[in-house]
């Protein structure tokens, strides 16, 4: 029977996982690594009242409780967005609704370390509460509407994207919405069926992601052999990554803005415009192994020490 001190909540093919996973093992921290898409094959007993959980996966046995662990790492979203397929039968939907159920109540465990818990992943990736936020504690962000009808503007660009992480599914292949930048009168009056952001465009820009655990704060600069004008996500592993210093009033906002989240660990997107730094959005469970690997900055060394308290 093992008793892990450090809980990993993840999936069958995330890779920063598998670089946090492989870090514990080097450290000898004892670890237990739970994939979403293979909780259909676990035996799991959950008491949330005292808590503790009791589990067997292919012979392997474990008991998570607040005796032992003391950190959770929870590389997932809250709000789904594969279960109601139109190619899962109605099993399949139950089945995955009650296990993301089941993820989300391990919030029970109060008395650990969480890289973050769900219940502050829920409210931190609520797109317009980040601007909102953002916005009072002083730093920019781009005039911002909502709106399901796309209006005229008087900036030179306009970005128009989604209020909340669309990924798309045609029963072949599954698409990812990026973000689509337009020149100032390009985009006539069209009504939709549903509401999206319209936002000053930021061109020209220089991209910046920030990674932020705890009071630790690592900035890293993407460019291209050209401008970058559209969403940088498109081209993430054909770009330029390089490390460099936040100015000490930015440094500090993403700081103070993690810990108004209630969150230890953030994935900050800025961009730099017009020499001003703007703050775009955070993503609260966000993947890093992609910059680890062109930086060799090792980030699943940061996170595990956050982990091992």
């Amino acid at each position: 029977m093992k008793y892990p001190k450090v809980l990993l909540i993840s999936n069958r093919f995330d890779f920063s996982t598998d670089f946090i996973a492989v870090e514990l093992a080097t450290q000898g921290i004892e670890f237990i690594r739970i994939n979403r898409d293979d909780l259909k094959d676990y035996v799991i007993e959950f008491d949330p009242i005292t808590p503790e959980i009791k589990a067997t996966y292919n012979d392997y046995s474990f008991i998570i409780s607040n005796k032992y662990l003391k950190s959770i790492y929870y590389r997932a979203p809250t709000f789904l967005r594969d279960i109601f397929q139109n190619d899962l039968s109605e099993d399949e939907q139950l089945i995955r609704t009650q296990w993301a159920a089941f993820a989300r109540s391990l919030c029970v465990f109060e008395n650990v370390k969480w890289l973050n818990n769900p219940t502050d992943i829920y409210k931190a990736e609520i797109k317009p509460y980040q601007l909102f936020i953002a916005n009072q504690l002083g730093i920019k962000i781009p005039k911002t509407t909502i709106s399901n009808v796309t209006l005229a503007s008087n900036f030179e660009y306009q970005a128009i994207k989604s209020i909340d992480t669309a990924i798309v599914n045609n029963g072949e292949n599954e698409g990812f919405v990026y973000t689509e930048i337009y020149k100032k009168n390009e985009l006539k009056e069209v009504k939709y069926t549903s509401p999206f952001f319209i936002q000053q465009g930021l061109v020209p820009k220089v991209d910046i992601r920030v990674t932020v655990v705890e009071n630790e704060v690592v900035a890293i600069k993407i460019t291209g052999n050209k401008e970058i004008d559209e969403d940088w996500r498109r081209y993430k592993n054909e770009l330029n990554y390089s490390i460099f210093e936040l100015p000490k009033s930015v440094h500090d906002f993403c700081i103070n803005f993690t810990k108004k989240l209630n969150l230890n660990f953030g994935a900050i997107d800025l961009v730099f415009h017009d020499n001003e730094y703007y703050f775009i959005e955070i993503n609260p469970t966000g993947e890093w192994s992609w910059l680890q690997k062109h930086t060799g900055y090792n980030f699943d060394k940061l996170i595990v020490r956050s982990l091992n308290v």
